[in-house]
């Protein structure tokens, strides 16, 4: 983690309202197929906070900070049973690129930038 932050430090980001953290969101750069991409390993509000436009905000700070440094595309993952992050993330233009089957199966999601 002290290494993700050191290099990406933008990238750590907790969204607070009255100095009270709501939710949090990591962001890194890393490899995908021989292709760097940028990737969202958490996204994450506290549920009195969605569906109130922070998830549109989040994914547009995610975008700009991808866009920093010039990668062509991002992923996530996301439950398949998560019904209203898929509808966010289906919304802002992702696509589901392949099924991974874990412990508990999730979808990979793309944009390209």
């Amino acid at each position: 983690m002290e290494e993700r932050v050191r290099k990406f430090p933008d990238g750590q980001v907790i969204i607070e309202k009255d100095q009270e953290p709501i939710g949090q969101m990591e962001l890194q750069i890393r490899e995908y197929e021989g292709t760097e991409i940028g990737y969202v390993n958490l996204f994450y509000l506290i549920p009195e906070y969605r569906s109130k436009g922070l998830g549109k905000e989040l994914v547009r700070y995610a975008e700009s900070f991808f866009r920093q440094f010039n990668v062509s595309e991002y992923h996530l993952r996301v439950s398949p049973d998560n019904q209203r992050a898929v509808s966010l993330y289906t919304n802002s233009g992702m696509m589901k690129i392949r099924e991974e089957n874990e412990i508990y199966p999730v979808w990979r999601m793309s944009k390209s930038l």
